[in-house]
């Protein structure tokens, strides 16, 4: 027989999340817990339209994720609070617009203020930092993800998750690679992207590669490339319980290949009385003359990332990484094209998670595919704000 220690959390009597800035009115008396989370930061943009693959340049990383703050306090019934929501870093442009390389978008910052109540509460949780892009230099660099956002006024105050870096050694200049987006600090550990590390000089082997966003339990994989051989090397995002682990394509970048899941923790599902992001993550994927594609992550989970190779030039494909689940971070995305799809299929890295995720970045042909309708430079999560009387 099982026996739990300790008492357990207060279930609320009630709860509301809000998603827009506005007015809080409290409805009734009592203790209220609120949580409040700042918009996440935007990966970034590489645009790269160029069949060779070592012909493609350039470093993109993901965003930060937005910053959390909590606090338990007593209210009356008709006192008021100012909630504002800060949105996730996004373009609000034209896609056909996006014609050269660039950084991301940070997210806007949250809080919640006393309007008109006995107690004074100034709450803030600020948005993450958005992704960086680097231009392709022959000199050893390393390309920062965006930061995480910090928070204050809270009783616990979690800055975000970064994105993932991306370290270059000298006389390593092609290649692109991308980075996931970071996680929201849901229980006051950070968790980052997956990070790029290329690390023996290197002109003319093709390589390609992109990691997963991180989960509210673990970093995205980390990847390393050393040595000369050409190959394309991905990550699965982290999920609620664990960080995302490597893939590689072996020697050659002519075989698909795929991981599976990562494990989340035993629930699914989360809970009123807490936060229970306890979602799985999907893997990363390389697809040659095929379209890499990944599926939503589980509640907590970040987006696996997706690496390909279109050397048939076929423009009848697409390319996504994987979507974070709440509060995770997308997948960075890496596709090698010389040529413009005219599929109707998404064309993006991963969005960041609704709770102030950062998205991951992005490389690979797109403001001259007009035909493709499903394009996007994938959005950050926006903040949220819970309030729950316990």
């Amino acid at each position: 027989m099982a026996v739990i220690l300790g008492a357990k959390p207060p279930i609320p009597t009630a709860q509301f999340v809000i998603g827009e800035s506005k007015t809080f009115t409290a409805p009734m008396t009592g203790t209220i817990k609120v949580i409040i989370t700042g918009g996440g930061g935007q990966g970034a943009f590489l645009a790269n339209k160029n069949a060779t693959p070592n012909a493609n340049a350039g470093s993109g990383t993901g965003g930060g994720a937005g910053g959390y703050s909590e606090k338990t306090f007593a209210v009356t019934a008709g006192e008021t609070f100012t909630v504002t929501v800060g949105a996730g870093g996004s373009y609000l442009g034209s896609v056909n617009s996006l014609s050269s390389s660039s950084n991301g978008n940070n997210g806007g910052n949250s809080s919640f203020v006393t309007a008109s109540a006995a107690v004074s509460v100034n709450m803030a949780a600020n948005g993450g930092g958005a992704g960086q892009y680097g231009a392709a230099t022959s000199s050893a660099i390393t390309v920062a993800g965006g930061t995480g956002g910090t928070a204050s006024g809270g009783d616990f105050n979690y800055t975000g998750g970064a994105g993932g870096s991306i370290t270059r050694v000298a006389n390593n200049a092609n290649s692109a690679m991308t980075t996931g987006g970071g996680a929201v600090a849901l229980y006051g550990t950070t968790y980052r992207g997956g990070n790029i590390t290329l690390s023996t000089a290197n002109a003319s082997s093709y390589m390609i590669g992109s990691t997963g966003g991180a989960g509210v339990g673990g970093n995205g994989g980390d990847i390393t490339f050393s040595g000369t051989s050409s190959n394309a090397r991905f990550s699965g995002g982290g999920s609620a319980s664990r960080s995302g682990s490597s893939g590689e394509s072996g020697s050659g970048l002519n075989t698909s290949t795929s991981q599976g899941e990562v494990p989340g923790a035993p629930m699914t599902s989360s809970t009123i009385s807490v936060i229970d992001a306890q979602g799985f993550a999907y893997g990363g994927t390389f697809a040659y003359n095929a379209s890499p594609a990944i599926s939503t992550s589980g509640y907590g989970g970040g987006g696996g990332g997706a690496t390909g190779y279109n050397q048939s030039n076929s423009q009848y494909l697409y390319s996504y990484a994987g979507t974070a689940g709440g509060f995770g971070g997308g997948g960075g995305c890496t596709f090698v094209s010389g040529v413009d799809y005219l599929a109707t299929g998404q064309v993006r890295a991963g969005p960041g998670g609704t709770g102030g995720g950062g998205s991951g970045a992005y490389s690979g042909p797109f403001h001259t595919m007009t035909s493709a309708t499903n394009r996007s430079w994938a959005a950050a999560g926006d903040g949220l704000c819970i309030i729950m009387y316990i």
